[in-house]
């Protein structure tokens, strides 16, 4: 049974929140079963096997070095791109912009890479596991200088950070909450050799310690079972989520609920989750077309939606003059995101980005691209020779929907060559894709 128009809209705006996007094609699949059971869908993906795992583990060595900051750059984008688990690469995004943490200073790309595998492990588990897990991540250890937290001189960077930026958020924790903090994390070392975190049971402060209401000889698991369990850090997580799923500044009244599932759900992540993705406001007008897309959701929401073929490696070289280096965010913060991802830069590289793909094809694919999309395949299915209805099969299946103005352009543009006649539909379609791409309208999601 086809799907309405709205549930296909709403099915096409959870595919690219919550995901990287889909054909239409195969979103129009995907709205025939309904909004409820594709949100189920999204976020149960444990139930489908991880049918990457055996593929990226044979080239591993071989084609794939992960000792090399663009190899495993290269894996990540092969799995965003190719992944039967949409949700679970998004989220993996999300704790990767969460808990920043960068090459340039680890300096060490298998690190970084087992790093991710974190974030991919606990993508929509426990939040208090992960926190412990990325509190003895090796790259994280390096990054805010767990490893050189030792008795008798504490270094404050994880501690000053895990409550600032991870958990609590600015004003919920006072200086000597810090202090205790980063006593509590002492000896909780790294063995470099090993890449494996380790307890120094000797370089541990043992002595009593007073951190936000307790008291005692208190560890690093102490700390992070008081912070990840407190309400501010409730609210400030399901903040963050709803932003990076709907729209940014999200209402008092939206984020509470979510908040308050949060600790009811023992600090679970997929509960929060996915009421966010059931939710009206994650359907409002207020959520279509308000979300800048990030640099890799341009680049790879775009060869999703379009089928094309690529040549992973090449993407990754592409993001780094859109603004976003994978495993190289700028700082602990992250990448601002919003409207700090379009600047005159960073446009003109999305436009030349558009353009070498909308022209790459299949026996001259695109170098810089990456490759060679196929947009005839598309209008063959409409079964049509109406601009019309090719150009809102783009502009509808391909965005939140187009203003007046852009799909008035377009058509111009498209009619301009009278009819779909063979000679001219292949270079015209071309075109039409690219200006598509360099819209306003597809800078947001």
């Amino acid at each position: 049974m086809a799907a309405d128009k709205d549930t296909i809209r709403r099915v096409g705006h959870l595919l690219r929140r919550a995901g990287f996007g889909a054909t239409p094609d195969e979103v129009q699949a995907q709205a025939s079963k309904g909004v409820a059971a594709t949100v189920d869908q999204l976020v149960n993906y444990d139930q489908k096997p991880d049918d990457l795992g055996a593929t990226l583990a044979k080239v591993q060595g071989d084609l794939v070095d992960l000792h090399n900051l663009e190899d495993i750059q290269t894996w990540w984008l092969y799995r965003m791109l190719h992944t039967n688990r949409p949700l679970q690469e998004k989220m993996t995004l999300f704790w990767h912009g969460h808990f920043a943490t960068a090459q340039y200073k680890v300096n060490n790309a298998l690190f970084m890479h087992q790093q991710n595998e974190t974030f991919r492990k606990y993508a929509l588990g426990n939040f208090k596991e992960l926190t412990a897990a990325v509190a003895k991540d090796p790259a994280m250890l390096v990054w805010l200088d767990g490893n050189t937290n030792r008795k008798g001189a504490p270094n404050e960077n994880f501690a000053r950070e895990c409550m600032e930026l991870f958990t609590l958020g600015i004003g919920n924790y006072t200086e000597d909450d810090v202090k205790a903090g980063a006593r509590a994390f002492t000896g909780w070392n790294l063995n470099y050799a090993q890449g494996k975190f380790v307890f120094n049971k000797n370089q541990h402060d043992d002595s009593p310690k007073a951190f936000r209401g307790l008291h005692g000889n208190l560890n690093g698991d102490d700390v992070i079972a008081n912070v990840t369990s407190d309400p501010a850090t409730a609210k400030r997580l399901a903040s963050k989520l709803f932003s990076f799923f709907a729209y940014d500044n999200p209402e008092p009244q939206v984020i509470q609920p979510l908040a308050d599932l949060y600790l009811k759900s023992n600090l679970e992540i997929k509960p929060v989750v996915k009421a966010i993705l059931l939710s009206d406001a994650f359907y409002s007008d207020k959520a279509y077309g308000q979300h800048v897309k990030s640099p890799v959701e341009y680049v790879v929401g775009t060869i999703k939606q379009l089928g094309g073929q690529v040549r992973e490696r090449a993407l990754a070289q592409a993001l780094r003059p859109l603004g976003q280096e994978l495993f190289n965010p700028p700082n602990v913060a992250g990448w601002p995101g919003g409207p700090a991802w379009l600047d005159a830069g960073t446009v003109a590289s999305r436009f030349n980005f558009g353009g070498l793909l909308a022209a790459g094809v299949k026996n001259a694919p695109s170098p810089n691209g990456g490759g060679y999309i196929d947009p005839e395949s598309f209008v063959q299915k409409l079964g049509t020779k109406s601009w019309q209805a090719v150009v809102d099969l783009f502009g509808n299946g391909l965005t939140s929907g187009l203003t007046d103005a852009t799909r008035t352009a377009l058509l111009d543009y498209a009619r301009a060559a009278q009819d779909l006649r063979p000679q001219t539909l292949d270079i015209k379609l071309r075109g039409l894709i690219h200006l598509l791409m360099v819209s306003p309208e597809y800078q947001v999601a």
